[in-house]
């Protein structure tokens, strides 16, 4: 190792990892690892003090964020076999490859790419200032999460990414001082894991009805399909209890803290003799969220405890990733022969160059429901079906009566969680929230009502763009976006994602602006994108959205209801957000159809 403890040079640049100022040494210039460093909301705390830099991008161009990626997406495959065989050994168990990829893949796709993209970092300071010094997180104070969800979460925090460094930097043999800290809870990750008791009441019962209406055949469930609660009721009435939704919600497993010797089975994987993967093999065993390893058992058996034996298939549209007991039960039914369906549950589903929730997804499903677009090129058959999400919805239409512009916007972590996407990205995309705003003409602007995501992930998202246009009106996420949608008389779109396909499906006037060179289509999707910015309703910049956004405004049901901008509408709907006013029926048949297949008889070790 090399040590850095006993520098006392305050010449030399210390390296802040991350936005936590109780690790920065201010006695000395301040090298920022990367940008997630530097929040607005301490901007004017930067003044005071010696700025050395920030390390340099490690993606100047499209090329290196499609190099991460395809390395990456190698090593997940090489690691995903590795660790799946490990744990099949300490476990006592037999999974099948597809088994551990639905188990574990959520997690890998998240862990390896954080990894790699904090390793790129270190590595571009060490070459631009070898001689920095930095103080790391103790090792009494690193935090195991206890499943995919908690570990999401984590990694939008400062305190768990300061641990993921620390454990790079040693990983590469560096030597520096450390602090030990109390870190508290994620309050995210109990936001986002927590239910009420009549919530659970009421699922349990209904998963009472399932295991008994399986017991006299294996049925479809439904677990988060994204259609209504009261269409998947309809279904289950309609079809006797075949169809059935499960409602109970996804538990934590509890913190009992980590078993050293279970851990040292994980250890040494061969992951290659390159310099991170490595690392990626030193570190990996002590960072495996619990639920693969102590709680393993206690999960399967949750899972036996909210499942049946045997179903003909199970349907969800995203449940994949953070629900480990569903999972466990996917994993067991696909060893059993039990079809797996799937459904998109975005709006840039079938659109982006790369998608690798939808990669994922199509890879261990054997049905897919898209809502409207095809392909081939994956393991599942993609069928177009109705939007699950827009089942039972009603066009809103056009009206000049209404009043205000609903400007929706986004959010995303200030740290890389997953290729392609990467911070410097958003960066981009906040400013060209500015650029929209003060493009806006005077007179619109106490019609703007602004939609901020509700987590803001420290971007100070917010606060940015009251510093350039101080009046703008902010809508609460307490208001559903359905009655806002309604109620306004022109949305607007900053980011391709869901809320654009709803506006447009409900045939809502719409105004959309995003960056294409961060947004990458593929090429069967252009043609549908391009049809909308030809008619007018998707832009390129922020400034010939702002100008649209202006002449539509005051006779809003001409602008609209003009014949090419609605052929691009009704197009690009069938295409991407497909209804029907036999929704229900076409669902109840295809899900139907389903359950009256045969199911094969293997056997499960699951």
């Amino acid at each position: 190792m090399r040590s850095h403890a006993a520098v006392d040079d305050n010449s030399q640049p210390f390296l802040a990892a991350t936005a936590r100022e109780d690790f920065w040494d201010t006695t000395r210039p301040l090298l920022f690892l990367g940008e997630w460093c530097l929040k607005f909301e301490r901007r004017a705390a930067m003044h005071d003090l010696r700025i050395a830099g920030t390390v340099s991008n490690p993606y100047k161009d499209a090329e290196l964020v499609q190099h991460a990626l395809k390395r990456v997406g190698e090593l997940v495959e090489r690691t995903l076999a590795a660790l799946g065989a490990r744990l099949n050994a300490l476990h006592g168990i037999e999974h099948a490859p597809r088994s551990w990829r639905i188990l574990l893949g959520p997690w890998l796709q998240l862990y390896v790419s954080t990894a790699y993209d904090r390793y790129l970092h270190i590595k571009q300071a060490q070459q631009s200032s070898p001689g920095f010094t930095t103080l790391l997180l103790s090792e009494k104070s690193f935090t195991v999460p206890r499943d995919t969800l908690e570990f999401a979460c984590l990694l939008s925090e400062d305190t768990y990414n300061l641990q993921l460094i620390s454990k790079l930097l040693v990983a590469l043999g560096e030597e520096f001082p450390d602090k030990a800290i109390d870190a508290g809870p994620n309050t995210l990750y109990g936001k986002l894991s927590g239910s009420s008791w009549k919530y659970r009441a009421a699922s349990k019962t209904l998963s009472l009805v399932g295991r008994l209406s399986s017991a006299l055949r294996p049925t479809v469930l439904l677990r988060t399909t994204y259609l209504p609660r009261q269409v998947e009721m309809k279904l289950a009435i309609k079809s006797f209890g075949r169809i059935l939704p499960v409602l109970d919600p996804a538990s934590a497993p509890e913190d009992l803290g980590t078993d050293a010797a279970s851990r040292r089975q994980l250890q040494a994987l061969d992951l290659g003799d390159g310099e991170f993967e490595m690392c990626l093999a030193r570190m990996l065993p002590s960072d495996l969220p619990l639920c693969f390893v102590e709680r393993f058992d206690d999960i399967g058996r949750a899972a036996s405890t909210i499942y049946p034996k045997r179903v003909r298939a199970a349907f969800s549209a995203n449940a994949w990733y953070y629900d480990e007991a569903f999972k466990r039960a996917a994993a067991r039914f696909s060893e059993q022969g039990s079809l797996l369906l799937g459904t998109q549950h975005g709006g840039n589903y079938g659109a982006l160059l790369n998608m690798p929730s939808e990669d994922h997804e199509t890879a261990i499903v054997d049905r897919y429901y898209s809502w409207g677009w095809q392909r081939k090129d994956c393991r599942a058959e993609v069928v177009a079906m109705p939007a699950s999400k827009l089942v039972g919805r009603k066009p809103v239409g056009v009206d000049n009566d209404k009043q205000g512009i609903l400007w929706v916007a986004t959010s995303a972590s200030r740290y890389l969680t997953q290729y392609p996407f990467v911070p410097s990205q958003f960066r981009d995309y906040l400013d060209w929230q500015r650029r929209f705003a003060e493009a806006l003409p005077p007179r619109l602007m106490p019609a703007v009502r602004f939609r901020p995501h509700y987590e803001d992930y420290g971007w100070g998202i917010t606060d940015r763009l009251k510093s350039s246009v101080p009046d703008i009106r902010i809508e609460s996420w307490q208001e559903p976006f359905t009655n806002s949608l309604e109620n306004c008389r022109l949305y607007v779109c900053d980011h391709l994602s869901t809320t654009f396909v709803e506006a447009l499906s409900a045939n809502k006037p719409a105004i959309l602006f995003w960056n294409p060179a961060s947004n990458e289509l593929r090429p069967d999707a252009r043609p549908f994108y391009d049809a909308l910015r030809e008619s007018g309703i998707l832009f390129d910049t922020p400034e010939a959205a702002a100008s649209a956004a202006d002449m539509a405004y005051d006779d809003v049901e001409s602008w609209w209801l003009a014949p090419q901008r609605q052929r691009a509408v009704d197009r690009f709907c069938k295409q991407f957000a497909r209804t029907s006013d036999d929704a229900l029926a076409l669902w109840n048949a295809e899900l139907r159809r389903v359950s009256d297949q045969p199911l094969s008889l293997k056997t499960s070790t699951c």
